[in-house]
This record gives C-alpha cells, sequence and structure tokens, in this order.
C-alpha cells in the first residue's frame, strides 16, 4: 500500500508540475493496486481486531510525507527518501500489529540475543552458493535471456548518484535490518503459525525473492531467502539474518563497485 501510493503521488506529481504526458493505464493500475490494498488492509484489520484510526492516521502520514519529496526534496534525493519512508514506515506498523500478539513485539518477531555458540549456523548462508551458480548453469545452458544477470546493482548505483556513504548505509544497514524483519521476523511467524516450518520458509523466501523486482534476481534472492531462513530459526534470532544479509550486501556492493 505504502509503494502503490508513493508511486501514484510520484507520478501525480510529475505530470503536473513537469507537464509530463498523462499515463493513463500507469495511473488505473497504481488506482487499482491502491484500491484493492485497501480492502486487504480492512479485511485483515477487523480479524485483527486493529484500530482503524491508527491505520488513517499511519497513510494520512506516508501521503504528507511522499507530497513533501515530491515538492521539496531534489529529485536526486528521491529514491533515498522513498525507500526510507517504504522501510521505516513498514517496520513502524510491524511493530504496532505484533503488539495485538505479543506485549513484548521484539520477542514475537525473533529479534533475541544471539549465543556465541549459535554462530556456528550462519555456515548455512554457503549452502546457498551451489544452488545459486547451479541456478545460473541452467539460465545460460537454456539461453533465458530475461533471468541473465543483469546491471541490478548497477542501476542502483546509478540511481542513487553513486553516493557510496548512503548506498553502504541502505543496502548494509537500512535492508538488512527491515527486509529481515519483514520477512524473516513478522512475515515468518504469520505463515508458521498456520503451516509447517518448510513451507513457512519457501513462501516468504519467495516474496523475499518477488520484492527484488528484477526477474533476473528473483530466483538467486529467493535461494539466499531460504538459507536466511535457516539462519534464523537455528539461531532463533533474526539478528542472525541480519548480520549476514548485511554482510551479502557488503560483498555485492564491493563487487559491483569494483566493476563500475
Amino acid at each position: 500500500m505504502i509503494i502503490f501510493l508513493l508511486e501514484f503521488l510520484s507520478v501525480i506529481t510529475k505530470i503536473i508540475l513537469n507537464n509530463e504526458n498523462l499515463e493513463l493505464l500507469t495511473i488505473l493500475f497504481l488506482s487499482l493496486g491502491i484500491f484493492i490494498n485497501f480492502f486487504l488492509i480492512e479485511f485483515f484489520r477487523i480479524r485483527i481486531k486493529f484500530s482503524s484510526i491508527l491505520i488513517r492516521k499511519f497513510y494520512s502520514l506516508i501521503f504528507f510525507l511522499g507530497i513533501i519529496n515530491n515538492l521539496l526534496i531534489p529529485e536526486n534525493y528521491n529514491l533515498i527518501a522513498e525507500i526510507l519512508i517504504i522501510d521505516l514506515g513498514a517496520i513502524y506498523l510491524i511493530f504496532k500489529i505484533c503488539k495485538e500478539f505479543d506485549h513484548n513485539p521484539l520477542r514475537w518477531l525473533g529479534l533475541n540475543n544471539i549465543k556465541l555458540k549459535d554462530s556456528k549456523y550462519f555456515l548455512y548462508y554457503f549452502l546457498a552458493w551451489p544452488l545459486i551458480i547451479i541456478w545460473g548453469i541452467i539460465v545460460e545452458y537454456l539461453n533465458i535471456d530475461i533471468l541473465r544477470n543483469s546491471n541490478y546493482s548497477e542501476e542502483i548505483v546509478n540511481a542513487l548518484n553513486r553516493n557510496y556513504l548512503v548506498i553502504f548505509f541502505l543496502a548494509c544497514i537500512i535492508a538488512p535490518l527491515s527486509e529481515e524483519i519483514i520477512f524473516r521476523g513478522f512475515f515468518y511467524k504469520i505463515i508458521k503459525q498456520k503451516y509447517n516450518t518448510w513451507l513457512a520458509i519457501v513462501i516468504n523466501s519467495f516474496f523475499f525473492g518477488v520484492i527484488h523486482l528484477s526477474p533476473s534476481a528473483i530466483i538467486p534472492a529467493s535461494i539466499l531467502g531460504v538459507s536466511l531462513s535457516m539462519i534464523r530459526i537455528k539461531t532463533q534470532s533474526v539478528y542472525g539474518s541480519i548480520l549476514i544479509h548485511s554482510l551479502h550486501n557488503l560483498f555485492a556492493l564491493i563487487l559491483t563497485l569494483q566493476a563500475l
């Protein structure tokens, strides 16, 4: 809902201020996304008896921040502001929702201290690499162009104007923290309450892959998601998956910068 709303505001602002052509299909798609999300939110809000007033206040704030981002913040920094609004907004809402399940949201989300002896489970990270390599070989062998390695990382670096300090902050701190809380914390726990552990791992990992948007990144990110889920389960802490996710992004960032 946050993503659809911010994108809708961005498109409308560009049409009004920059006299860009009206993209009717884009407007309809974003409007439909907001409309569907509204009813999904209302459906789940009623089921968990969540405050409608808090929801309205939350999205009013998102709307206000979106307007500020498009009108007052320089275009070069719009993407940074959007990422912060989406990630921090999602975490805030998740913590509010978790209070409906447990008075201690940190405990419910799995944000527990890691025991030193459990650090051996970080090695599960390396199980992902053979599968990612095999997937790459299959894609090359079958000559599936859309699934080949894209310039996804390079596009992000360029979109952030090669401000390496900001890129490090977003890629190695904000992204691992927010994505792990959302997927290995909240999403995993919700699915696990109704289904078995492996199904919870597969579902949260698949959607973790999907949010990377690039077709070439979906399967590798999903495989990584499985590895991070196993670390989260074995260490009984999301902090473990946050740490490994952060190191993974740092490694990917270094390789991207060397390539550039």
